[in-house]
């Protein structure tokens, strides 16, 4: 019980910076009437140079990370992957969502805040010696869940079984900032090609933006919408988030016969509330992204819940 209570009241604290940001958001065009051109603007910039710029940066680092078991990878994100495609399934025959909004869907049942609030949850439960897993994590997330959503959604435009519409789709993915980001910076990696400092230390300013940017865009967002528009797709998000994706990485775990302590790390990773970057993903195809800003809201605050009762149960 005291476990229980120390968790609630962790993740209260390290979320008030989260909803401070949102909340100013909101009010700039709220209250303050900022035009939503800004709010336009201002998720161009995070989309096409502040986010590819941050995930280059993670990525040109790549070379540096510890060995990890790779059962590891393949128990989180081969779960991840497969309710992936189960959440296609589900929102396209039971909530009669297109493809694209199908696929914003499903990435919203599997992308976790990690940054912000995974850290500190896994530091809590199971200290400084799971931060190489939250890292090992967070930089794969960046990689296959971005380029997974970004496929799925050209796929959904221009996809077809065919050579001329397997080329249209990678066309699309290539063009993508935040793959270009990714792949540039796995090249710098792989070649080992050292990084100026002062190149470096712009990386990191722009890295530090994202963040803080990505809640404004948030708070800006939810300012066109009630937080219950789009409720039903918005509580079917949460409940593939904070149930079923722990649920499914456990099964792979147990499966993969992965040790307890990667299990129950890799289990509380996927338990964490939807990440903003859902929404910066459904604003860029621009679906349902009412019902995602209400997920973000949802899983952020039911997750001080069910994260806990989860590691007791595991």
């Amino acid at each position: 019980m005291l476990a229980f209570f120390q968790s609630f009241i962790l993740q209260v604290y390290a979320l008030l910076p989260f909803f401070i940001l949102i909340g100013t958001g909101y009010l700039l065009i709220r209250g303050f009437k900022w035009p939503h051109t800004f709010t336009e603007g201002l998720t161009r910039f995070l989309f096409n140079l502040a986010i590819p710029v941050m995930l280059f940066g993670v990525m040109s680092q790549f070379h540096k990370q510890k060995a990890m078991d790779p059962r590891l990878i393949i128990a989180y994100f081969g779960a991840s992957f497969v309710l992936f495609f189960v959440a296609q399934i589900y929102s396209r025959k039971i909530l009669k969502l297109s493809a694209q909004e199908a696929s914003v869907f499903g990435i919203g049942g599997i992308f976790s805040n990690n940054v912000m609030i995974g850290i500190p949850i896994i530091m809590l439960f199971m200290g400084d010696s799971a931060i190489a897993v939250s890292a090992l994590i967070i930089s794969f997330n960046a990689l296959l869940l971005w380029s997974l959503v970004s496929f799925a959604i050209e796929w959904a435009e221009h996809g077809s079984f065919s050579v001329r519409g397997i080329i249209h789709t990678l066309q699309g993915v290539i063009k993508n900032p935040i793959i270009i980001g990714i792949m540039l910076g796995l090249l710098t990696s792989f070649l080992h090609i050292p990084i100026p400092s002062f190149i470096d230390k712009t990386i990191t300013m722009f890295s530090n933006m994202v963040a803080p940017l990505s809640l404004l865009v948030l708070g800006m967002g939810l300012a066109r919408y009630k937080l219950g528009a789009n409720l039903k797709i918005g509580i079917n998000i949460t409940i593939f988030k904070l149930i079923l994706h722990p649920l499914f990485i456990w099964g792979a775990a147990v499966l993969l016969g992965l040790p307890a302590f990667e299990t129950k790390a890799i289990v509380i990773l996927g338990s964490i509330a939807t990440g903003m970057n859902v929404y910066l993903m459904s604003l860029q195809f621009q679906v349902i992204e009412d019902a995602v800003a209400s997920s973000i809201i949802l899983t952020t605050i039911l997750s001080a819940i069910t994260t806990p009762i989860i590691v007791i149960l595991i």
